[in-house]
Order: structure tokens, then C-alpha cells, then sequence
């Protein structure tokens, strides 16, 4: 399927696709990109500092076979991590005893999710998704035994992880979800805490060498040691946001960002926010860690002064019927397909809103309405279906706890998902959360909707659909 969408568009071109391909072409340039920058006197956000090499690395690898096609044998590389991917979630789920038609629901819903589109983009997204599920998935097995975790096994996923990470910085907040399950899968086999602990200590050691050899880079071209800018660009994410939907005026303080805001802007918009930090940057006369610490400052000091604004914030980045569409909503699946993905760039089937319904009026179309009204029954059903998995899920955990009966191991493990699935979900909802960010979690979040449904299922009597491991 994935193989079929690039021969017929071809990968997928987006605005950051640029900063990717010039980092891998100045990796070619004798290595340019790993040179030493002006630190003090350049850009708030140095674009090859700003951006980490993982990607880049496997756009130059592409490069050197084929610096026409690159593109091309990139999105090859990708389907290829997430059909890896794909086939752990498969042996995982079917030792967990689904039934054929609920693992078919499963892939279905995670083939035919935003997955589409963003495997096919020249995008870090993909390949760190792909690494973050091999590995989850690959330890999942060992928690359910179906093999047994090694020290070498360990340190090979270690590696997985840490050039996760190398990919998006953000990897780095959600080790623990590796972590627990190295401690929890590990249980099974003789050693006890001590042969838990050991093999977690090789995993973190590999990943903090890998995220510890990174900030030695930064600090031979930077002389500064860290790992990460990109919190420059984000930190005052829900400060411009307050501001924008009228939460609050989130720049009344006395420091040098609000100061700078009370001059005035056009809008709060992205490049408005990226032409404000550039400003911001030369009137500090900082480096970019020290305004990625101003801005983080003020991001804090924003929510002291303002928590429930905040707290509107956070919800609003959450995006609830957001977060359904993306997991089990075709139709939002096929318009943002074309949208973005082709050069129709449009959505192909109208939402029913306000503003198409006054179009209808203007020049009335019974096949938009049809549409329309398509629309609308998917986005009803894809938000019931998440609903049932946000508070099934733990629903059926409790009953059982109640009950004090032992926890089948596969709501055991899809309780886990959905663990993984609402804390990635709130931690990039206290910043800033796009569609693509939620990639990594979308097996989980398929898994817990076809396991939430079918004790639903069960539940209200129907035993032909019943679930056999709920």
C-alpha cells in the first residue's frame, strides 16, 4: 500500500523538508555541518545546531547511493522500519489471543491512519517513530514472554533508542516507557531485581553515551555542552497561544520577553512567533542557550501567573476530537491525505461547518451534502471509539481490581498502551502538539480502541464479535 502512494505522488515535500535536506548535503560537503559556528554572533537558532543529525545522516546515506532518487530510497527506508514495526505490533497482539478480526481491525486502523501520509514524507517523523515502536513493542514481547531479553539484545535496543533520540529530542522525556518495561518483562526469567536492574543500566548507559556523545559535538562547535536548542522555537508556544485566543495577556511581567511584547505585534502566528525570537535574540546579545533559558524562564513565570489559562492552553493542545480523528477517522485520514500529500491540496470531503452549509445555500449539491453528512457520521464515530478507549480502558481495570480478580495479561498490556498513549499525549500538550508528534502512539491508541470495543461488544452481549482476551 505504502510502496503503491510513492510510485503514484512520490514522497511527500514539506516546509522543514528543506532544513533536513541542507543539513545532509553540508554533511557531504566535507562534513561541513559538524564545523564550528558563531556562537555569540549568528542566528537565535543555527539551522545545523537547531536541527539533530539523525535524519539528515539517512538523507546523506540515501544521497550517496542515488543523489537523484534520494528522496525515493529515504521512503523505501521508512516503510521499511515500520513494516519491521508493523509485524512486532502483529506477533504481539496475536500471542495476546485476538482474534482475525480484531488483528485485521488493528492494522487496518493503523495502516489507514495520518501513517499514510507521513511514511511517505521526507520528515524525521516516520524513522523515530518506527524506532520508538520496534523497541516498545520488541520489550512488550519480552513482558508477555515471547523471548527472552539479552544483555546483548538489550544493548541493541539501547542503540535503537539512543539514535532515536538523535531524531527528536523529545525522545529523551519518554525513556521511562522503555524503562518500566524492562523492569516489568525482565520478571520473568531467574536474577530477580538485580538482573532487572542490570540490563535497565545497559539500556540507559547506551542511550545517555549516545545523547552524552551529541552534546560533545555541540560542544566542539558551540563550546557549550548540551543536546538540544529546539525549546528557543518552543517554549513560548502557550504564551503567544493565551495571547492569540484571548485566555489572557500573558506578557504583563516585568522581563525582557513581556517588555518586548507590549511593543506590539501583527499577530501570534508561527512566523511572527520565529521573527519575535530572532528579535528577541539580538536585543538579549545571548547565545541560543541562554535564550532557550530566557524563554523557558518565561514560559514557567507564564504559568505561575496565569495556571488556569494554562490549563485552557493544554486542553486546547490536547485537542480531544483531534486525537480521534487521527486514530479512527477515515475520512479525516483521506482529506488530509490530499490536502498534503498531493498537488490538490485541498480537502476532498467537506466538513459539515457553518461556512460550507451557507456555500450549499449558494449553489446547492446533493452529492456535497451527501458528503457533508459522511463527514460528520465519521467524525461521530471515530470520537465514540476513542472515548471508549480513553475510559474503557481503565474501566476495565478497575472493575477488575474491584473485584479483586487477577488482570488478564492482555488488558494488563493494553493498559500499558494506554498508559503510553495519554502521557506522550499530555506532555507534548503542555508545549505544543501537532498531528505528526502522535505518530509513535497510534499502534497503541488502535490497539486499545479494537480491545475497548470489543468488550463493549461482549459486554452488551454479542459473542460473535466477542473479545477473547478481554
Amino acid at each position: 500500500m505504502k510502496l503503491a502512494v510513492l510510485s503514484l505522488v512520490g514522497p511527500s515535500i514539506w516546509p522543514d523538508t528543506a532544513g533536513y535536506t541542507a543539513f545532509a548535503e553540508a554533511i557531504l560537503d566535507q562534513g561541513r555541518a559538524f564545523r564550528r559556528i558563531d556562537w555569540i554572533g549568528g542566528p537565535a537558532a543555527p539551522p545545523f545546531v537547531f536541527r539533530l543529525a539523525g535524519y539528515p545522516l539517512v538523507l546523506a546515506g540515501a544521497e550517496l547511493l542515488s543523489a537523484e532518487n534520494y528522496a525515493s530510497i529515504t521512503v523505501i527506508f521508512q516503510i521499511f522500519l515500520n513494516v519491521i514495526s508493523v509485524v512486532l505490533v502483529f506477533k504481539v497482539i496475536a500471542h495476546l489471543g485476538f482474534s482475525a478480526g480484531q488483528i485485521i481491525a488493528v492494522l487496518t486502523l493503523y495502516v489507514f491512519s495520518d501513517s499514510l501520509l507521513l511514511d511517505n514524507s521526507i520528515l524525521s517523523d516516520s524513522i523515530y517513530s518506527s524506532l520508538f515502536n520496534i523497541v516498545v513493542f520488541s520489550l512488550i514481547r519480552q513482558a508477555i514472554g515471547c523471548w527472552r531479553l539479552t544483555l546483548l539484545g538489550t544493548l541493541g535496543l539501547g542503540f535503537l533508542w539512543g539514535f532515536s533520540t538523535w531524531t527528536r529530542d523529545s525522545g529523551i522525556y519518554f525513556t521511562y516507557v522503555p524503562a518500566i518495561l524492562i523492569l516489568v518483562g525482565a520478571r520473568r526469567f531467574a536474577g530477580g531485581l538485580a538482573r532487572r536492574l542490570s540490563l535497565l543500566c545497559a539500556f540507559l548507559v547506551v542511550v545517555a553515551g549516545m545523547t552524552g556523545a551529541y552534546a560533545a559535538l555541540n560542544k566542539y562547535r558551540t563550546g557549550e555542552y548540551f543536546f538540544s536548542i529546539t525549546g528557543v522555537v518552543n517554549w513560548l508556544h502557550p504564551v503567544f497561544g493565551m495571547a492569540k485566543y484571548g485566555y489572557v495577556r500573558s506578557f504583563d511581567g516585568e522581563d525582557l520577553v513581556s517588555e518586548m511584547l507590549r511593543e506590539g505585534l501583527p499577530d501570534y502566528e508561527y512566523p511572527t512567533q520565529l521573527a519575535f525570537i530572532q528579535k528577541l535574540h539580538t536585543r538579549c546579545q545571548c547565545t541560543p542557550t541562554e535564550l532557550q533559558s530566557l524563554v523557558f524562564s518565561k514560559f514557567l513565570a507564564t504559568i505561575v501567573r496565569h495556571p488556569f489559562a494554562y490549563l485552557r492552553m493544554v486542553w486546547r493542545n490536547f485537542h480531544y476530537l483531534g486525537l480521534a480523528a487521527l486514530l479512527a477517522d477515515p475520512v479525516a485520514t483521506i482529506n488530509q491525505f490530499f490536502e498534503f500529500g498531493t498537488a490538490l491540496q485541498y480537502k476532498l470531503i467537506p466538513g459539515l461547518s457553518i461556512r460550507n452549509l451557507l456555500a450549499l445555500q449558494q449553489e446547492f449539491s446533493l452529492g456535497r451534502l451527501l458528503l457533508m453528512i459522511l463527514n460528520l457520521l465519521s467524525t461521530v464515530v471515530a470520537a465514540i471509539l476513542f472515548s471508549l478507549f480513553v475510559f474503557g480502558i481503565p474501566y476495565l481495570v478497575v472493575r477488575a481490581w474491584r473485584r479483586r480478580e487477577p488482570i488478564p495479561p492482555a488488558l494488563a498490556i493494553v493498559a500499558f498502551l494506554w498508559f503510553t498513549f495519554l502521557s506522550v499525549s499530555v506532555a507534548f500538550s503542555l508545549v505544543h502538539y501537532e498531528a505528526r508528534h502522535a505518530l509513535p502512539i497510534f499502534p497503541a491508541g488502535c490497539i486499545g480502541i479494537v480491545y475497548a470495543f470489543s468488550a463493549a461488544r461482549q459486554r452488551l452481549g454479542r459473542p460473535e464479535l466477542k473479545s477473547s482476551p478481554a
